[in-house]
């Protein structure tokens, strides 16, 4: 297994470990008896996990190897996402969930950071098709369980399979990343907090946007259609799939565009695409024209994260882990903010027109643009120069 592979594998492992719990939500509810207010409660608890845990693990990417951290957590996701399944009750659950989501984070600092130096060593951008391959990591976790689900197949058994097959294929691939000695950042020297630079924090800010948007488009995307539009279930589903689908795909041909645009290019077509494509869907105001504006949501959204995670990790006298742990963190919270934000304005004013805050985040991705340039660069990178695939 390539170097390339193995890498792209961790990513695909990491979203399909997580999508095989998600997907057996309605199960588990029903399972520990939870109503729909204490689900909500206790589904806060991924987030509450990551949140904590990010910023540690970047700091501790100074000290430890990202492939070290990798396989560890890997192997703590892969035992965590079985918890749900056998938990007795709501408390027991929200706390479990705490522990797969700090698994999650854990596993998303480590894996972006090896990315990131993989990236280096093959001398050409690949951290946009790895982000994919998370993408389609989710959709083999979530098949997996609609499989299960459609032939009533109890949630554990589900998770333990998940486990098994997508746990043992990150495990195998975790050994064939770049070895210790190749790590720049292992021993690095710790920066503090406060000493990150504001053009770090800046990009982390552009990240909340992208992120507020991707995460308002996941929860709202049906109902706009649905209720607001007066569409179908099925037609709101397609929505939700079409933003998806969009996103995953953009994510296979962002690694070509910013070789060929630069970061500073990308970022402002990106949101340019975002802001107008939505907008104009939800200015028409009609079904097709909604699903049309979320395809373009996210075909628009697909290349910004990883584009902030790249420039992030470039800048100078900044460690690979911290740099990305900043991002990733006000990211995540962008995530978590966005659909109680668009929800709440929606019920002061209409859901029609708060929706208009994913047309807004795309602008202010633009408006952000500029802090992603290479420091003492032109805004557009050159084209690297391929290297061999070791």
């Amino acid at each position: 297994m390539s170097l390339r592979a193995a890498i792209t594998a961790v990513f695909f492992a990491n979203g399909a470990l997580f999508a095989t719990w998600a997907a057996r939500i309605p199960a588990i509810a029903d399972r520990v008896d939870a109503g729909t207010g204490a689900l909500g409660l206790a589904l806060l608890g991924p987030a509450v996990g990551a949140l904590v845990t990010m910023p540690l693990v970047g700091r501790r990417l100074t000290r430890r190897p990202s492939r070290t951290l990798c396989r560890l957590f890997v192997a703590a996701l892969a035992l965590a996402v079985l918890l749900p399944a056998v938990v007795p009750g709501v408390p027991a659950l929200a706390a479990v969930l705490v522990l797969v989501g700090a698994a999650n984070g854990g596993l998303d600092i480590a894996m972006n950071a090896q990315g990131v130096t993989a990236e280096r060593h093959l001398r050409r951008p690949i951290l946009s098709s790895l982000h994919a391959a998370f993408s389609f990591g989710a959709f083999a976790g979530a098949g997996l369980g609609a499989v299960c689900a459609a032939l009533d197949v109890a949630p554990l058994p589900n998770v333990v399979a998940g486990a098994v097959l997508f746990g043992g294929l990150g495990l195998l691939a975790v050994g064939r990343l770049l070895p210790d000695d190749r790590d720049p950042d292992a021993g690095a020297q710790r920066l503090p907090w406060r000493r990150l630079p504001p053009r770090l924090l800046v990009m982390g800010v552009a990240c909340f946007f992208c992120l507020m948007a991707e995460g308002g488009a996941n929860d709202w995307s049906a109902k706009l259609v649905d209720d607001d539009l007066g569409g179908t279930a099925a037609l709101g589903a397609i929505a939700f799939a079409a933003f998806s689908l969009a996103m995953a795909g953009g994510r296979l041909v962002a690694d070509a565009l910013w070789a060929r645009w630069g970061a500073v290019g990308l970022l402002r077509r990106s949101g340019a695409l975002a802001a107008a494509g939505f907008g104009a869907g939800l200015a028409v105001g009609t079904v097709p024209a909604a699903i049309a504006g979320f395809a373009a949501l996210g075909l628009g959204l697909s290349g910004v994260v990883p584009t902030l995670f790249r420039a992030a990790a470039d800048q100078p006298g900044v460690p690979t882990g911290p740099a990305l742990a900043t991002t990733s963190s006000l990211g995540y919270l962008g995530f978590l903010a966005g659909p109680p934000l668009i929800g709440g304005l929606g019920e002061l004013t209409s859901l029609h027109l708060s929706a208009a805050l994913l047309a807004v985040a795309g602008l202010l991705v633009v408006a952000l643009a500029p802090t992603a340039r290479p420091p003492g660069g032109p805004a557009a990178a050159p084209v690297p120069d391929p290297a061999p695939t070791p």
